[in-house]
């Protein structure tokens, strides 16, 4: 084994080691506090994040079929997280949007996670902090660039 394989693996297994050290946190969360599974926390992000999105963005987001999106969105609506609202250009489609009660819960939820970083982030230089957004805001869009769909498109 190469150097550079060692290098490449060391980084994917720190990498691994963080995702699965937020997802542990997010599933934590989710069944302590909020009785959802890990789905739909995650397509709640995706909405506090981004904004409204319809079912079929959601679909692309989580990697899931349409269909499935479409139970997950029932799941939300039906719990009180979010909302299904007309679609302003186009009749034909529904945005899924989050409750104020779906904004609260995000606000705890990335609020509670950045507080446990925020020291971790604030020991580092200015120069170190720009590595790591410059690190994490790369990394996520390469490895997006290489997700696949299940829908097939």
């Amino acid at each position: 084994m190469t150097s550079a394989t060692n290098d490449n693996e060391r980084l994917a297994l720190a990498v691994r080691d963080l995702v699965l050290a937020v997802e542990h946190y997010r599933v934590s969360f989710a069944g302590s506090r909020l009785e959802l599974g890990t789905t739909e926390v995650v397509a709640l992000g995706h909405l506090y994040v981004d904004g409204p999105l319809t079912a079929a963005q959601l679909a692309g987001e989580l990697a899931i079929t349409s269909a499935s999106a479409t139970e997950l969105v029932d799941r939300l609506e039906h719990s009180g997280y979010a909302r299904r609202g007309p679609h302003p250009s186009d009749r034909r489609k529904r945005l899924v949007t989050l409750t104020s009660r779906g904004q609260q819960t995000l606000n705890d939820l990335y609020g509670r996670l950045g507080a446990e970083l925020s020291p971790v982030y604030a020991g580092l230089s200015a120069e170190q902090q720009q590595g790591v957004d410059r690190f994490l805001a790369v990394a996520s869009t390469r490895i997006a660039a290489i997700t696949v769909d299940p829908d097939g498109a």
